[in-house]
């Protein structure tokens, strides 16, 4: 059986998640520095670790009755759900 922690996950603008307990599919639509902002605001001086996300658009039936459909995930919490299996990864070539 391989480690699921042994795999290296890039992700990239375009790749598909998908999570098959609530039978949504997610395109990762834009990778953004939570902390860009802040950053900035801080000074060149200060040595802040970007917190990188991904801005996710799910489409699915579970979220008929929801006008939000874009969500902002870490990129750390998705690729360790990627590999504790609650999301199959479909990379975009």
């Amino acid at each position: 059986m391989v480690d699921p922690y042994s795999i290296s996950i890039h992700l990239k603008v375009g790749d598909i998640v998908y999570d098959s307990n609530s039978k949504e599919s997610g395109t990762l639509v834009r990778r953004i520095d939570l902390l860009a902002n802040f950053s900035e605001q801080a000074g060149k001086d200060s040595e802040i670790p970007g917190i990188n996300a991904w801005e996710i658009l799910w489409a699915g039936s579970e979220l008929d009755g929801s006008s939000v459909r874009m969500y902002i995930y870490t990129e750390s919490g998705l690729i360790n759900m990627i590999r504790e299996g609650l999301l199959q990864l479909y990379q975009n070539n």
